[in-house]
């Protein structure tokens, strides 16, 4: 048998036991046609009660079991209801103690969560607190004498050392004047410069610089470019052949090089004092 659905009025097949009590063709036919055609035992067995949305005032039907203080027809409205009386939520639960200020010694009003770590009652007496502080600090520092300049300073116990300096510039200028860093008392110290390079020094100096073209074989300055001659560089250093001119002047073991930057960047890595 056909029947037309109620809510779509399309031709559904029906089975004869089935002609009175089948009225959709499907279960979304069903729902949308009691939507817009609720049953009359809907209104009688619902218990929903008519409240008004506490922000926005608009009507909306809620369940007894539903129903608080505040009420509101969707979330926008509770979020903008809590941006607008935020400081007035849950006012009942906060507890205040009165707190004495260490500074001015008033009385002040914080939460009962920070009745032990509250010490001061405005910014104003924290900077006063923090200097008062910083003075008495101040006061356990001793006064040394420069050891270049003579000059008066303080400093504080735990950085008194037994050279003490003013200023950067005495301590370089002590550190020069006394030569504490150089020579023997280096701590890259090698054994001292080595003067001389044998007899066939010259004539092997002036043979690498014509094999190189005058040019430095590490940033490709030439000599016309550079403006004085080029040096010429020991690849393995002079001091390991003890004494032995012939080999350590090979020309295999030596190149040409500006003597700044290039040549004194190989003896920084070589960590050595030998041209």
């Amino acid at each position: 048998m056909k029947k037309n659905c109620l809510n779509c009025a399309k031709e559904i097949n029906v089975k004869p036991s089935q002609f009175e009590r089948k009225k959709y063709c499907s279960r979304i036919c069903k729902t949308e046609y009691q939507k817009s055609n609720p049953p009359q035992f809907w209104s009688e067995m619902s218990k929903k009660e008519l409240i008004s949305c506490t922000y926005c005032k608009q009507k909306i039907l809620r369940k007894p079991s539903n129903i608080n203080k505040t009420n509101f027809c969707n979330i926008n409205c509770k979020k903008l209801y809590q941006i607008q009386n935020g400081h007035l939520i849950n006012q009942h639960l906060r507890k205040d103690v009165e707190v004495k200020c260490l500074t001015c010694h008033q009385f002040f009003i914080v939460p009962k969560n920070r009745e032990h770590t509250a010490k001061f009652c405005s910014k104003g007496c924290l900077g006063k607190a923090n200097g008062i502080r910083g003075k008495e600090q101040y006061r356990k520092r001793i006064i040394v004498s420069c050891s270049n300049c003579h000059k008066k300073f303080e400093k504080t116990p735990s950085t008194i050392r037994k050279l003490n300096f003013c200023t950067g510039t005495c301590m370089s200028i002590y550190y020069v004047e006394k030569e504490l860093f150089s020579g023997a008392n280096s701590g890259t110290w090698t054994g001292g410069r080595v003067s001389y390079y044998g007899p066939n020094w010259y004539s092997q100096r002036r043979k690498v610089r014509a094999r190189d073209e005058y040019t430095c074989q590490d940033c490709g300055i030439t000599e016309a470019e550079y403006g004085q001659e080029l040096s010429v560089h020991h690849i393995i250093p002079f001091k390991q052949f003890n004494g032995d001119w012939k080999k350590a002047n090979q020309l295999s073991n030596l190149i040409s090089l500006c003597e700044f930057p290039c040549h004194r960047k190989r003896h920084s890595k070589m960590v050595d004092d030998i041209v």
